[in-house]
């Protein structure tokens, strides 16, 4: 699938580089549910590791925030 996106010429926009854009949606949608962990490397072509790696530069934790994972933190 190919998606194109339209952005206005801004000075802060023309510093975003496509596989920025590609990182960030790939993460958003892992972590939203939308895509696995499987799929996400797949898309970005990164191993696990460097997929988990790159999560907490768009804001989200390599650990999924349901109840059985905040439990199994507080425990721990």
């Amino acid at each position: 699938m190919k998606i194109t996106i339209d952005l206005p010429d801004t000075e802060n926009l023309s510093k975003i580089g496509p596989s920025y854009l590609k990182e960030a949606l790939t993460a958003t949608l892992y972590h939203h549910g939308d895509i696995s962990e499987k799929e996400a490397c797949l898309i970005l072509e990164k191993n696990r590791r460097e997929f988990e790696e790159l999560l907490p530069r768009f804001g989200f934790s390599v650990l999924s925030d349901n109840q059985e994972n905040i439990e199994v933190e507080r425990n721990a």
